[in-house]
């Protein structure tokens, strides 16, 4: 508990200096024009922008009132439109994006979580792929659950920590995967799904590394 309000903390306590530092950087680029040292410098703070925003959400879903607001949207839509959005990123990183979406499904649920749910997992499914390999997402019901898939195939992944690629700040070694992250994707992924009462599951071997989600359709 008190690591948890440490990072709520910290996290509300670097907001107010990263805005300086980026609104810094702008103005100077304007006055002495464009420089990569600037450049540099401002793509370090996106990052720690990024990690803080990953910190702030993390905190705010360990609170006990979820601030998710849960009513009913189409989540094929919703689905696709995300997808859609790394479609041409996933094309340039060398990775043909695959849709396979059941539509006119409707669920219950928080729209803007479910679409940060997507995005984490294919931007994780992007980092990691083999290359000249696609990626591909699926979404249909199943009984009374909506499943959600992402798959790449690539390095399979070891068995000793496949059960820890949901914890925080862990990431499997950089030097084999050539990827780099603060380790708080998954684990907000993670939370996401809790909040909606739903499971995720990872499984990779040689062929393939995929992400199931199952979420409740009626609750």
């Amino acid at each position: 508990q008190q690591q948890k309000q440490f990072i709520t903390d910290a996290s509300h306590e670097l907001k107010t200096p990263i805005t300086v530092i980026a609104t810094s950087l702008k103005v100077l680029e304007m006055e002495v024009g464009h420089q990569k040292w600037i450049d540099k410098a401002q793509a370090q703070t996106e990052k720690l922008t990024e990690l803080v925003n990953s910190l702030v959400t993390l905190s705010r879903m360990d609170e006990e009132n979820s601030p998710l607001k849960m009513e009913p949207f189409p989540i094929s839509g919703a689905v696709t439109e995300t997808a859609e959005s790394f479609r041409e990123l996933a094309q340039t990183a060398g990775h043909p994006l695959v849709l396979a979406i059941q539509p006119e499904l409707v669920y219950s649920g928080d729209e803007y979580a479910v679409r940060q749910l997507v995005s984490i997992l294919l931007d994780n499914a992007v980092k990691y792929a083999a290359a000249n390999s696609s990626v591909r997402l699926t979404l249909n019901a199943a009984g009374k659950n909506a499943e959600l898939a992402v798959e790449n195939a690539g390095e399979p992944i070891p068995a000793d920590k496949l059960p820890h690629l949901f914890d925080r700040f862990y990431r499997v070694d950089d030097a084999r995967t050539g990827a780099a992250g603060f380790g708080l994707g998954l684990a907000i992924a993670r939370q996401i799904v809790q909040h909606h009462r739903g499971a995720i599951v990872v499984r990779s071997d040689t062929q393939a590394t995929r992400f199931t989600v199952t979420l409740p359709l009626h609750r």
